[in-house]
C-alpha cells in the first residue's frame, strides 16, 4: 500500500510539473496534456513531433499559417507567446 501511494505522488508531481509547462491560452482550447483536438483533423498537439508543433506555432505567431481556415485565431494566442513559452509547450507536448 505504501509504494502505490508514493508511486501515485510521484505520478501526479511529475504531472503538475507538465501541466504547468504549457499556457492556460494552450491548455483552454487544447487541454492540459495537449490531447484535444478542438474540431480540427489531425491537429492534436501531443501526438505531433516537437518541430511540427514548433513550426506551427511559429506561424502562427509570424501570422504567416492559417491552417485550417485557424490562423487568425491561433494569432491571437500565439503572438502573446514568449520563445520560452512556445519551447515549453514543444517539450511538453511535442513527440
Amino acid at each position: 500500500m505504501k509504494k502505490i501511494v508514493i508511486a501515485s505522488i510521484a505520478a501526479l508531481a511529475l504531472g503538475s510539473s507538465l501541466m504547468a509547462a504549457a499556457p492556460a491560452s494552450c491548455a483552454g482550447c487544447h487541454g492540459a496534456d495537449g490531447s484535444k483536438n478542438t474540431m480540427v483533423p489531425n491537429s492534436v498537439p501531443n501526438k505531433m513531433s516537437k518541430a511540427d508543433i514548433k513550426a506551427a506555432m511559429s506561424g502562427y505567431k509570424a501570422g504567416t499559417l492559417d491552417k485550417y481556415g485557424k490562423g487568425a485565431l491561433m494569432a491571437g494566442f500565439a503572438k502573446p507567446l514568449t520563445d520560452a513559452q512556445i519551447n515549453d509547450v514543444v517539450e511538453a507536448w511535442g513527440k
